[in-house]
């Protein structure tokens, strides 16, 4: 039987490198609001600010404290159902939506362009990719080149970028390979392919399955097709740039039905996969699960409110599946002792293993 290592990260695996956690994403916002009054377009925090007060009755001391599902979760009801909520008319929700994730959008894509420490995530990357360097010139065809796979929540773009920049020093015919339907952003740059292809062309791919999409993702409403560009945030560039697919563009003509918008999964209890690209992605990770004889969660909490994961988890991990878990604190700590009791409960006779010394220490000392 082959080893097969899957890493689950969850939002502690960025935490090392400068990124928010989810729960703080809000008073950041308005934090770089008072540091930099430009950054943002004129207006945008105001709005969201009276749509706290007059529309979920926040006072304002509180607003930095709300947690992005109570926010998000109501508005998409309403979309989803085409109905008012309290003073907005459906016009209004969908616009006060969009404005969050815009200022969401800004703000993780100014706390990630600076001071960000990457030397771990860098030699993770280099562990992924010297796992999977036996996939080339048809190595893939035995299965005991498929040694390791990432699934991710997170939207940054930390590893992604380690990932690429690495092949592009090595000058290896390799990708990311997101598992999903993919074309470049930049017409000129034959770098990005589907993993399927470069597979076939003799090179490999490093796995990286995105279960909630990705900072450097648009995608095309009307084609559906994913584009995707490194070093570049483009998920930001929609509310300044009507970039169309240009697929379409050649197949239809120079429309409005076809300018590449962002599909990022947000924090709601309402999650919506029914997109193709996303049930590829989250079939692919089923497949990975179910062949992973072990399983490493890294900065993950397991909450309960992600059901959605944890229906995948608890469907497709094998029996045998070795379990350990990276996460940082005391182990008599609450919410050490409370993770510790999520996982044992969830796993059962699986016991997991626990390593409290944080993302940076295991990566330095555990990789094989």
């Amino acid at each position: 039987m082959k080893n097969k290592t899957v890493y689950i990260l969850g939002a502690g695996f960025s935490i090392d490198a400068g990124a928010p956690l989810q729960s703080t994403i809000v008073k950041e916002i308005f934090n770089l609001h008072i540091k930099e009054p430009n950054l943002f377009i004129e207006g945008k925090v105001n709005e969201f600010k009276v749509f706290l007060r007059n529309t979920l009755f926040i006072q304002e001391n509180l607003h930095p404290e709300i947690p992005l599902e109570d926010i998000f979760t109501p508005l998409d009801r309403c979309i989803s159902d085409n109905i008012s909520f309290r003073n907005l008319d459906i016009n209004q929700v969908k616009n006060i939506r969009e404005i969050i994730y815009y200022l969401i959008g800004v703000t993780l894509k100014e706390l990630l362009t600076y001071n960000v420490n990457k030397e771990y995530i860098n030699k993770f990357a280099k562990h992924l990719y010297d796992n999977c360097i036996d996939r080339k010139n048809g190595g893939y065809k035995d299965s005991e080149t498929d040694k390791i796979a990432v699934i991710s929540t997170n939207w940054d773009i930390l590893l992604d970028n380690s990932l690429n920049d690495i092949i592009q020093n090595e000058n290896e015919k390799a990708v990311v390979d997101y598992c999903c339907h993919i074309s470049s952003h930049s017409e000129h740059n034959h770098n990005i392919k589907p993993g399927l292809e470069v597979l076939g062309a003799g090179g490999f791919n490093i796995k990286l399955l995105k279960l909630h999409g990705s900072y450097n993702w648009l995608q095309c409403p009307r084609c559906l097709r994913v584009y995707i560009d490194f070093y570049q945030k483009i998920v930001v560039d929609q509310f300044h740039l009507k970039v169309k697919c240009r697929h379409c563009n050649t197949n239809f003509g120079d429309y409005e039905s076809h300018i590449l918008t962002s599909n990022l999964i947000m924090p709601t209890f309402l999650k919506d996969f029914s997109n193709p690209q996303y049930k590829l992605i989250w079939q692919n990770a089923g497949i990975e699960l179910a062949e992973a004889t072990k399983i490493i969660f890294i900065g993950y909490s397991l909450p309960q409110a992600d059901f959605e994961m944890r229906q995948l988890l608890s469907r497709m991990i094998r029996e045998d599946a070795e379990i350990e878990v990276v996460t940082k604190g005391s182990e008599n700590k609450e919410s050490t002792k409370d993770l510790k009791e999520r996982y044992n409960v969830f796993f059962g006779k699986r016991k997991p293993k626990f390593f409290y010394d944080g993302v940076t220490h295991f990566i330095n000392n555990n990789l094989s």
